[in-house]
């Protein structure tokens, strides 16, 4: 059986998996937070979380092993983290995109399109034979066109 822990260890290693939580979660407060578009990165983040909270309890705890009570800080401190942190870093970056993204991607596109317009007067101003339209064939012993 594995030994109860004294008080304080066992505030330190809560305190240490909540912490070691809102830094993970921190991280999962930039991706979507509804939808399709955040079922991956709510994947990735509880594997994430799991892993590091094993990789502490395996390492640096007291107990040795991984308890409930640390696991449960860890998703506490992650969930509030990425709750903290969500709407503001979601904000920054749609203002990123409106400001700066949007604007370079309209720039692009005008160069890609100037570029066109260029290299094909260019292919244009190459060209020396004339395009004539065909004549149509005329039958024999005949006026009408065909």
């Amino acid at each position: 059986m594995i030994p109860v822990l004294p008080p304080a260890a066992l505030g330190q290693e809560i305190a240490a998996c909540t912490v070691l939580g809102a830094s993970i979660g921190a991280l999962r407060a930039v991706f979507p937070a509804r939808g399709r578009a955040a079922f991956v990165p709510d994947l990735v983040w509880m594997g994430a979380v799991l892993a590091a909270v094993q990789s502490y309890a395996a390492g640096q705890s007291s107990a040795g092993v991984l308890r409930w009570y640390m696991a449960a800080a860890a998703f506490a401190g992650a969930g509030a983290a990425a709750f903290v942190l969500g709407a503001p870093l979601r904000a920054a970056g749609s203002v990123l995109q409106r400001r700066v993204l949007r604007p370079a991607e309209r720039r692009r596109a005008r160069r890609r399109k100037a570029r066109k317009l260029r290299r094909s007067a260019k292919r244009t101003a190459k060209k020396r034979k004339k395009n004539l339209p065909n004549q149509r064939r005329m039958m024999y012993n005949s006026y009408v066109l065909k």
